[in-house]
């Protein structure tokens, strides 16, 4: 009967912790402030408008010419190491 009653007093404990322990999130939470999003969903710009993105573009596509053009196997491989690194 006494290992019942431990039980039950370690099961009455740990639920009292974890609703404490919910109210101090409930409370955090409402007190950070919520982030604001940059923009809304159908609003974002595409990664092709990016900048970035299109200066990327072009180089790889540059690369991709000199790739086709090139015979020799060494140079070949310089250039497609230059589209996995930009230098």
């Amino acid at each position: 009967m006494t290992q019942t009653r431990r039980i039950l007093a370690a099961t009455l404990c740990a639920l009292a912790l974890s609703a404490l322990a919910q109210a101090a999130d409930k409370e955090q939470k409402s007190e950070s402030p919520q982030p604001t999003q940059a923009a809304p969903e159908g609003k974002r710009p595409s990664m092709a408008d990016m900048p970035f993105m299109k200066e990327e573009a072009k180089r790889l596509a540059a690369l991709m010419e000199r790739l086709q053009k090139e015979t020799d196997p060494a140079e070949r491989r310089k250039i497609m190491a230059e589209t996995s690194c930009t230098q």
